[in-house]
């Protein structure tokens, strides 16, 4: 994963926010990175921390990378010098941390990114403006709703937040990163932000998640009722069900970045039309004078009364 300035600087205003002012012999350490992020923040110079000597912790000693071993960590704590930050590379550091992990004090996630949220959130304002950050945490907050079947990482959040504000694009044009459907937000009229968003949640329950695994691509993709889909837009899209099937859904999500033709305000539902296309009127009953089961009705007890319908609140 390349990082941009933004995440490095980021995080780094979240860091100096959780650690204070610095002190002479201070250590803190940090294991909830994964090495690459390590890695990469590491060599950023960027990724400053006002009056905090910072070092990624390894399997190597390297000036250059501000990178040492966890020996050296050892003697940088017990020298007590500079105020320092160990970023930990769990897979590499080895053995020799658990002095550090006991005297030293953790960042851990929950307050990292519960700082780094707040910091990349203002970030998306100052570069693009507040309408946008909210559509952005709007947004998030769909994709959280869905946790029955998809996780959102603190990462996945503060990852997708930074792109917005590094790229400079509406947040809908970046629903993948987090497991929504993208929008195109220069296609047609302004929409509200609600409406693209529980489209965009809708476009992921009946195309990919559990639910509708056992129906075709083409049987997926009627229970959306799209409005004058194109050839190549119905022909793109069975690909891209048939492609996502075999794929967690994060990384068959990022197969929809450069397809822009299925985007939602491209790729049109019926529900979404300004004007109404068609009434259909549908019996249900049978022919032989009971309810069809498609209805969702049931009989009530006085065969004289009408039927009732009764929602499942946990029916997926």
């Amino acid at each position: 994963m390349k990082l941009t300035e933004t995440h490095s600087r980021t995080l780094a205003k979240a860091f100096e926010k959780i650690l204070g002012s610095p002190e002479a012999g201070t250590m803190a350490f940090v294991r909830c990175l994964t090495p690459d992020i390590g890695r990469e923040l590491a060599q950023d110079s960027s990724f400053a921390i006002s009056g905090w000597e910072i070092r990624r912790v390894a399997d190597s000693d390297n000036e250059e990378t501000r990178t040492v071993t966890a020996d050296r960590a050892v003697e940088i704590r017990e020298m007590k010098t500079d105020a320092t930050l160990l970023l930990v590379d769990t897979e590499l550091a080895g053995a020799g941390m658990d002095g550090i992990y006991s005297a030293a004090r953790e960042v851990d996630e929950k307050n990292l990114f519960g700082e780094a949220l707040k910091v990349a959130g203002r970030e998306v304002t100052r570069q693009l403006s507040s309408s946008q950050r909210k559509y952005a945490e709007n947004a998030i907050r769909k994709a959280q709703a869905r946790g029955r079947y998809f996780s959102l990482s603190p990462w996945v959040k503060f990852d997708f937040l930074c792109r917005v504000a590094s790229n400079l694009q509406h947040p809908g044009t970046l629903l993948h990163l987090i497991g929504l459907w993208p929008v195109a937000t220069e296609a047609g009229a302004a929409r509200p932000a609600d409406e693209e968003l529980n489209e965009s949640r809708m476009l992921v329950g009946r195309l990919l998640e559990t639910p509708v695994a056992g129906l075709t691509p083409a049987g997926r993709i009627e229970t959306i009722r799209l409005l004058h889909p194109s050839d190549e837009q119905k022909r793109d899209l069975e690909h891209f069900l048939r492609s996502a099937s075999t794929k967690p859904l994060l990384s068959a999500m990022e197969e929809l970045s450069g397809q822009q033709h299925l985007w939602i305000n491209n790729l049109r539902m019926e529900q979404t039309a300004k004007h109404i296309q068609d009434i259909e009127l549908l019996l249900w009953r049978t022919g032989n004078g009971k309810i069809a089961k498609w209805s969702g009705l049931t009989q009530a007890g006085d065969p004289e009364a009408p039927p009732e319908l009764v929602l499942d609140p946990d029916a997926e």
